[in-house]
C-alpha cells in the first residue's frame, strides 16, 4: 500500500489575498468547468479519435472564462 505524503499546513493571512474579477462582468465567483479538445487519429497515439478534456474554470455569473485560466496552448490558438 502507498502512503500518500504527509500534508503541510501553512498559517496565511487571507486578507492579504485578493479576488480574481471575471474580465467580463467582474464577477468574483467562479466554477470548474471542462474545455474539450479532439485529436484527430493521425495524430492520437492510439490512431484512434480521441476527446481531451481540459479543466478550466469559468464566471459563475456570465460564463466567462478569463484569459488567466486558459491553458497556454489553447490561449495561444484564441489570439
Amino acid at each position: 500500500m502507498r502512503k500518500s505524503p504527509p500534508r503541510v499546513k501553512m498559517n496565511v493571512d487571507m486578507s492579504l489575498a485578493t479576488d480574481v474579477k471575471c474580465e467580463s462582468c467582474e464577477g468574483v465567483a467562479f466554477s470548474s468547468c471542462f474545455l474539450i479538445k479532439k485529436l484527430p487519429a493521425v495524430i492520437s497515439p492510439s490512431g484512434q479519435e480521441t476527446i481531451i478534456p481540459v479543466e478550466t474554470f469559468a464566471c459563475n455569473s456570465c460564463g466567462h472564462i478569463n484569459q488567466q485560466f486558459m491553458p497556454t496552448m489553447i490561449a495561444e490558438e484564441r489570439e
